[in-house]
């Protein structure tokens, strides 16, 4: 009783959210195997229901972001994901990605960003070829 009480409040308060910011849920990613698809478009791989972790991939970087990066110019695309709380599962996720794809974790930042002691950030930076 309790978690449907607190799944039917945080859904509310989701719904609320969206409809203040104008937004709506992102449709989900084209696949490979569907038209339209296209792998060097930059797309915004989403947000977790609370929004404490978000992914972005951009595709074809521009070469003055390599610079200020701090990056290598063999990367053409890079991915970025980024969570305020839970390094520890981010960092082992992304071991995984890596080890399924074709892509190197570049860089990996652990901000102070503690959320009131609930653990560590993390800033992950995948590169592509």
């Amino acid at each position: 009783m309790e978690d449907k009480l607190v799944d039917l409040v945080v859904q509310q308060v989701m719904n609320k959210f969206s409809a203040a910011n104008g937004a709506e849920t992102p449709a989900p990613a084209a696949d490979a195997g569907q038209p339209g698809y296209n792998p060097g478009m930059t797309e915004f791989v989403g947000i977790n229901p609370v929004g404490e972790t978000i992914g972005i991939v951009i595709a074809n970087v521009d070469y003055g972001l390599h610079e200020k990066l701090g990056l290598d110019n063999k990367y053409r695309s890079i991915g970025i994901l980024s969570a305020r709380t839970g390094a520890g599962p981010h960092i082992m996720a992304a071991d995984e990605a890596v080890k399924a794809t074709n892509t190197e974790v570049v860089r990996i930042e652990l901000p102070r960003d503690t959320k009131g002691g609930a653990g560590h950030g993390s800033l992950i930076i995948f590169g592509a070829e």
